[in-house]
């Protein structure tokens, strides 16, 4: 594949991410994602083009903004490098086809979700439940015959979760019922990938948490993350993970 296919698909990521710093800062916040322009959220200085170009604009600027230098935070590069990377690998991944545009979509949702989640503990509706539509109507079109593994991933993965939530109280929240339900949808078969990875991820992060930084156990942490990193696998690895699986078996 030209190599020009894949400078595309991480210009495109970096871009998107871009977006997606606005999309995780004004959402919760019940604020306009296109009104007004990014602005320094110190000053309110409206921010330039060329102040505004994806890590590059960060690194030139060492991390403050122009006006009132202000210190900006090294996640935004962060999310914009995450989600470049991702839609690079997507491409390695699918090639020019239908389904590469399927996993960018899903691809940056994950990433707006375990964000916004992380910072406020919530899984939004707005991006959740439509996604979970979309995303079914487009594995569906994709392939018409195994229409009903989406739906079983869908519904299967959501059950699993809501069974989590009757049996472990505070443990799971809704949101993280209907971010299965979204993630079975795009995912199908491979959404158990996905769920398997995030409890590894989970686990491993709540150890990290109890030993290290002396959290208690009770202590809430926002499982979103976790799903999310587990459905980026699992769209870009489940398939390969899967059959390796299967084939200790064989």
């Amino acid at each position: 594949m030209p190599y020009v296919v894949y400078a595309f698909s991480l210009l495109l990521g970096l871009v998107l991410g871009s977006f997606l710093n606005v999309v995780i800062y004004r959402l919760p916040r019940h604020e306009s994602l296109i009104r007004p322009g990014s602005r320094c959220p110190g000053c309110g200085t409206s921010i330039h083009c060329y102040d505004n170009i994806p890590v590059l604009s960060w690194l030139v600027l060492r991390g403050r903004c122009r006006a009132c230098q202000m210190r900006i935070s090294c996640r935004y590069p962060l999310v914009e490098a995450i989600t470049g990377l991702a839609f690079l690998l997507a491409m390695w991944r699918f090639g020019l086809t239908w389904p590469v545009l399927v996993a960018w979509a899903f691809i940056a949702a994950m990433v707006a979700i375990a964000f916004i989640d992380y910072d406020h503990m919530i899984i939004p509706n707005k991006i959740v439940l439509p996604g979970a539509l979309l995303g079914l109507i487009a594995s569906v079109a994709l392939e018409p015959q195994r229409w009903w593994v989406y739906v079983a991933g869908s519904l299967g993965a959501a059950a699993f979760m809501l069974v989590l939530a009757m049996l472990w109280p505070g443990g799971m929240g809704p949101g993280d019922i209907k971010m299965a339900l979204f993630m079975g949808a795009v995912l199908g078969a491979h959404v158990m990938v996905a769920l398997f990875a995030a409890f590894l991820f989970g686990s491993i992060a709540g150890i990290y948490m109890m030993v290290v930084q002396k959290r208690s156990r009770k202590a809430k942490i926002p499982f979103g993350p976790y799903l999310a990193l587990g459905a980026v696998l699992a769209v870009l690895l489940g398939e390969t993970i899967l059959r390796n699986y299967q084939s200790l078996y064989s």
